[in-house]
């Protein structure tokens, strides 16, 4: 049993009996095409999505948890966040620690040292690009220290370094014992960095298995439909669609 049990998890439309095991000191990579229901599974997980099915947190139902403590133990980075006021980073980032109740600036200069934001400490969040806003909001989830850490496409607006860097740091938070799900569409970045994988597609879970047993040619080609070149033992691996086919995943 892992630290977190999902089984037979569905959303209507979306999601259908979904199950696994997420384990303590881990990065579950969430892979699939557009539309495979990543974004709905990491919303199910937080709770910001009805769902039927059932999921536990250290053996206890996510649906009768303290709401506090499930503030405090799961935490969502989503795919697009917004910033109503004119806040600074610094405070944006202190948001995090809301669910604790305190500003413990300690962890909150260690949160945007990780995320790669410290230099934008005193920068209004408006005036900031669309990657340095995506590292923000990295932080601010990075701040709460949950013990299930989800984020959803956190390096979709990056740039090449910043997304080893943004994948560094939580590779580094799952080695000090907490547990990450990421959604990512980077399968060569999933297979450098993930410890294990969950294929979707079409709301259904295909297979949850180690980076070798889900990355096979055969598998991928038949769910992103395109024609791939995989090599899981270059440095990094490579996974990308051969030129003049529908562009899948590329590195």
């Amino acid at each position: 049993m892992g630290l977190m049990q999902i089984t037979n998890l569905s959303v209507e439309h979306r999601l259908s009996d979904v199950s696994m095991s997420l384990k303590k000191g881990e990065m579950l990579g969430l892979i699939g095409p557009n539309g495979a229901g990543k974004s709905t599974l990491l919303a199910a997980i937080s709770g910001l999505v009805d769902y039927q099915g059932r999921i536990e947190f250290s053996g206890e139902d996510l649906a009768f948890m303290d709401t506090t403590q499930r503030a405090r133990s799961i935490a969502l980075q989503p795919q697009f966040a917004q910033s109503a006021w004119a806040l600074s980073v610094h405070d944006v980032v202190s948001m995090g620690r809301l669910p604790w109740g305190d500003s413990d600036q300690e962890i909150i200069q260690q949160a945007m040292q990780q995320a790669g934001v410290l230099e934008l400490a005193r920068r209004p969040v408006g005036e900031l690009s669309g990657g340095e806003k995506a590292r923000v909001w990295l932080a601010r989830v990075l701040a709460n220290q949950p013990r299930v850490l989800l984020a959803d496409e956190p390096v979709a607006n990056l740039d090449m370094a910043h997304q080893q860097q943004a994948m560094q740091g939580l590779q580094q938070y799952t080695r000090a014992g907490n547990t990450v799900v990421v959604a990512i569409h980077d399968l060569a970045l999933a297979a450098q960095y993930c410890d294990r994988l969950c294929l979707l597609d079409q709301g259904q879970c295909l297979l949850t298995d180690g980076i070798e047993q889900v990355l096979t040619r055969s598998r991928l080609e038949a769910v992103f439909k395109t024609s791939l070149h995989i090599d899981l033992k270059a440095t990094p691996p490579q996974v990308q669609a051969y030129a003049g086919t529908q562009a899948a995943i590329k590195r």
